[in-house]
């Protein structure tokens, strides 16, 4: 069996792996801009940036494999091309230079050091302390986290308890139009569902430790930690939302990390301002290396490129782009993130069922569909738009609340139970 000690550490621990600090950026913009919609945008904010990782966890769990073989029944190939694209998303492409650029702007370029040497230097300083500690296993930088996180997390508590219930300040009382589908699509950015499918190893691991469980038990120790997880991430998240739907009468901004710094100095003063910016940085520091090993130890098992090479590698190419700042790589994300969701978590929701699904081709079906709709939405914001697409994806349910490819999904499903059934009996 296991204690409830266990399951809150575990839970603690999962919070802290989805918990990324350049997440924080994302919930006072939403209700800033979303005024007295705050609570819809965030509960489907919430959905897809802690209920989705959630079910992530769970999928791999059922599953029984890793990232690599996640897609595996849609075809092999496809689930190594799946997993390579999720990677580089959760890697060099976008989470860990945003890292960077995040922990710089808090640091300096909010705090009247906006000069390009400064940026320079501190990048520099930032991917250099990372490659140093992905390359060689040293347990320092996870002591600094393990310092640096609680003290952020009490910090975040401050703000929100200050914010909350010791302002005069009050939520305008303009209603947001489509608040549903700007929280569901903003909690995109948070990249917790892929990463926590390049996770779930770990966790699953760690419960299965010095502990003997029937699979039944390992599920229930699984599910139980989650929730203390994902129960912490909606509690802060849902926290600066309210307190960023307050900040109008007293901030006016659409940068995401100016309002969050502005919003810290309001409430709790310069000094509240400078724990911040080193705790967002060392926390943004501990990611980095999390994630540059992620990727690492992916690429080297499945090409003949040594760890050390392709740590160095990605290190450079993070390093690049974080030169573009925060808001530039958001907008890069955008496209990149519209078109993965929608197969991510189909095949999340596929693989948690898969023991009912006794036809493969129903995973063909589904990613097919839900791929197509979600190019065509990427392709759209990138303005590259077609009339007769566009007017089909504007008519399709629940296409408001930014789920336009769950019905194509489930048409998907019924044709392919439906036809390859028959062909099986044919054969039969």
């Amino acid at each position: 069996m296991y204690r409830t000690k266990d399951v809150l550490l575990t839970g603690f621990a999962l919070f802290a792996m989805l918990f990324g600090a350049g997440n924080l950026i994302f919930p006072p913009m939403l209700g800033y801009e979303t005024n007295s919609s705050w609570i819809m945008t965030m509960l489907a904010f919430t959905i897809t940036g802690v209920g989705f990782p959630f079910l992530g966890i769970l999928s791999v769990s059922i599953a029984g494999n890793g990232i690599k073989d996640f897609a595996n029944r849609v075809s092999p190939k496809f689930s190594i091309i799946f997993a390579i694209i999720s990677i580089l998303a959760i890697g060099p492409m976008l989470a860990i230079p945003r890292t960077g650029a995040t922990a710089y702007e808090i640091t300096f370029l909010y705090n009247g050091m906006d000069s390009s040497i400064y940026k320079y230097i501190y990048l520099i300083a930032y991917f250099g302390i990372v490659i140093l500690f992905s390359l060689r296993a040293n347990k320092v930088i996870d002591r600094v986290g393990k310092i640096l996180t609680p003290i952020l997390l009490i910090l975040l508590f401050l703000i929100i308890v200050k914010g909350a219930f010791f302002t005069d300040l009050s939520v305008k009382p303009d209603i947001y139009p489509h608040a549903f589908k700007r929280g569901f699509l903003e909690g995109y950015q948070t990249m917790d569902t892929i990463a926590s499918i390049a996770y779930a190893g770990i966790i699953l691991t760690a419960i299965k430790s010095g502990r003997t469980l029937t699979q039944k038990q390992e599920f229930s120790f699984l599910v139980k930690s989650g929730l203390v997880a994902i129960v912490s991430l909606a509690l802060i998240y849902g926290g600066f939302a309210f307190v960023g739907a307050k900040m109008h009468s007293v901030l006016n901004t659409q940068d995401k990390i100016k309002l969050l710094v502005r919003t810290t100095s309001y409430l709790l003063g310069s000094y509240g301002n400078l724990v911040l910016a080193v705790c967002v940085a060392g926390a943004c520091l501990t990611t980095a290396i999390g994630l540059v090993a992620t990727v690492g130890e992916f690429f080297s098992s499945i090409t003949s490129f040594k760890y050390e090479k392709i740590v160095i590698f990605t290190v450079l190419i993070s390093f690049a782009l974080s030169v573009l700042g925060v808001e530039s790589i958001i907008r890069i994300s955008v496209p990149i993130l519209i078109f993965i969701y929608p197969v991510t978590i189909s095949l999340i929701l596929l693989n948690l069922f898969g023991k009912y699904i006794k036809n493969d081709y129903v995973y063909k079906g589904v990613v097919f569909f839900t791929g197509i709709v979600g190019l065509i939405e990427s392709l759209d914001s990138l303005g590259i738009e077609n009339y007769y697409t566009k007017s089909v994806l504007e008519i399709l349910p629940f296409s408001d609340y930014g789920l336009t490819w769950l019905f194509p999904g489930l048409i998907g499903y019924i044709l392919c139970s439906l036809i390859f059934r028959r062909t099986e009996k044919k054969e039969d």
